[in-house]
């Protein structure tokens, strides 16, 4: 029985449906129901898919009950709705084929400290509640897991270095907690892992072990304490490498020439506000796939490198709050997907005159800048700053 994306329907779960005990699909998600789940939902000894999501449903899971009846369950999905109470992982683990588990967005709370009994699981969500404690060794024994979610929880500690017996695992976020320590050696074995998410948590050190996880597309580590350098062997090691987001933590050193190994594939380079200085390699020209870049923030200096307006595919483009000099290229204005140009807070002295600025008027582009520094102004500047914009 499936009955879905229904926001008229409303009220509870009528008892009778826990009745029908050759059930072995229920699926009641994105309608209007609400109150608590009726205990004979999880007694229905059939069912293999199990999916109350986006609802408005209270009280806690009566987790005994659904380790005692829901044996043959293999999808167990409660996502988005206000459910409470401690996540009983012991019980869940006597269910032998539950392989998804979705209780994101709800307001669960306790340990996570047992997850790793339920050996069978290949999806596990449990981002978006009020979770806390560390993330347990344990976790390893989750050998199949395919996808992990531990996002916006009040987890704290440090990354076990067992993760890395995760082998099996492609994504693996838990931003928004507070974890801290550096990158475990163990990540290093995690060769099928695509989407790595540790943004916004306290961790440190370097990103040495990131150049031998060689199946990474996306990596998020911003608003972190990490530290170093970039080491180039990410752009060259990492051959599907599409975005690297590095912003806000600590970095030092310059922006590495390799860049360039991870033209093929990369769309986002985001490095804002680090402490990385020195000028921008030509070598970022190569980029050719490159859509956002951010060089924020930093102590980068020298000239904006004419060669920018070679990158057709550049949307947006941040080097506010650095030393840069010289003009800004006339080629970068003239990009066709361009919408966004900020160049404020540099010692940038022209470029933008008023046959340039008729391009960027043409096409809405938004620009930022020190009009009154430069030589000829900027009639097309969006915002420009003086000491009177403070948040410019």
């Amino acid at each position: 029985m499936i009955i879905k994306n229904n926001p008229g329907l409303v009220g509870k779960i009528p008892y009778s449906l826990g009745q029908m005990r050759e059930l072995r699909q229920l699926g009641l998600y994105s309608n209007g129901l609400s109150s608590t789940i009726p205990k004979n939902i999880f007694q229905l000894e059939e069912l293999v898919y199990l999916n109350l999501s986006d609802n408005n449903f209270v009280g806690t899971i009566p987790w005994n009950e659904v380790s005692l009846h829901l044996k043959k369950m293999e999808r167990f999905v409660l996502h988005n709705n206000y459910l409470e109470g401690d996540v009983e992982f012991h019980e869940l683990a006597k269910i032998p084929s539950i392989s998804l588990l979705s209780l994101s967005n709800n307001l669960f709370d306790g340990n996570i400290e047992t997850v790793g009994l339920i050996s069978s699981l290949e999806y596990l969500y449990l981002d978006g509640n009020k979770l806390v404690g560390s993330i347990p060794s344990g976790i390893s024994d989750l050998d199949q897991l395919k996808a992990l979610n531990l996002d916006e929880n009040a987890l704290y500690g440090t990354l076990p270095h067992t993760i890395g017996n995760l082998t099996s695992l492609e994504y693996l976020s838990a931003k928004e907690n507070t974890i801290s320590g550096g990158l475990p050696a163990g990540m290093k074995k995690l060769h099928s892992l695509s989407t790595l998410n540790l943004a916004s948590n306290a961790m440190s050190g370097n990103l040495q072990h990131l150049k031998h996880i060689r199946n990474l597309k996306n990596v998020h580590l911003y608003q972190n304490e990490f530290t170093g350098n970039i080491i180039g062997e990410i752009f060259t090691a990492l051959n599907k490498l599409e975005v690297l987001f590095l912003s806000s933590n600590s970095l030092t050193g310059s922006i590495p020439p390799d860049v360039v190994g991870a033209q093929k594939t990369l769309k986002g380079l985001f490095l804002s506000d680090n402490k990385l200085d020195g000028a921008i390699p030509r070598e970022v020209c190569g980029l050719y796939k490159i859509e956002d870049l951010f060089f924020d923030e930093n102590n980068l200096d020298g000239a904006l490198p004419s060669c920018l307006g070679n990158l057709s595919a550049l949307r947006q483009f941040y080097a506010f709050k650095n030393n840069f000099s010289g003009n800004v290229p006339r080629g970068l204005l003239s990009l066709p997907y361009l919408d966004n140009l900020g160049i404020e807070q540099n010692d940038i002295m022209g470029g933008l005159d008023e046959q340039t600025c008729s391009v960027a008027q043409d096409k809405s582009l938004s620009i930022w800048a020190d009009c009154s520094e430069l030589n000829d102004g900027c009639e097309c500047c969006e915002r420009c700053c003086t000491d009177q914009y403070s948040d410019c």
